[in-house]
């Protein structure tokens, strides 16, 4: 009985889901068949001015000491690009879109929910009312090979 109970859990645990992952892209083109967008992208490292990216970046070599991390990063994001290839992927019609918006009431950019024609407007230029695209950093929520979400990076 013990052989079956284990072999019952292995066989549960190989069917775990792996949760969604984290990945800055820079957003090269993008082309629109209806609610479907095909995007090119080159994907980069993206360390802010925090103790943690410092000691990241310094772990991975990039930088001798969090000091010099720091004075390398006076706009507060460091971007960089370990693996320069153009990859390609595709949303579906349930990937979600954001834009970094002003808030006026909290006087900060926040994160907004938009629909696909006015982020493939943003990314074109026509950035009204919202942040301009620099850099055209993006943030990927992937799951497997489905986007979920693809947000615009904001760059103070």
């Amino acid at each position: 009985m013990n052989h079956f109970v284990a072999l019952m859990l292995v066989a549960v645990g190989s069917f775990a889901v792996a949760a969604p992952v984290t990945q800055y892209a820079v957003l090269k083109a993008l082309k629109v068949q209806g609610k479907v967008v095909t995007m090119s992208l080159d994907y980069v490292e993206v360390f802010s001015d925090t103790p943690k990216d410092a000691a990241r970046a310094v772990d991975l070599g990039y930088f001798p000491d969090a000091e010099t991390f720091y004075n390398s990063v006076p706009a507060g994001i460091y971007i960089r690009n370990v693996n320069s290839q153009l990859r390609t992927l595709k949303t579906d019609a349930r990937t979600t879109f954001e834009l970094s918006c002003m808030n006026a009431a909290a006087s900060a950019v926040v994160s907004k929910s938009v629909p696909l024609n006015q982020f493939v407007g943003s990314w074109q230029g026509n950035s009204k009312p919202c942040w301009p695209f620099q850099e055209r950093t993006v943030r990927l929520q992937l799951d497997g090979t489905r986007v979920l979400k693809v947000s615009q990076v904001y760059f103070p």
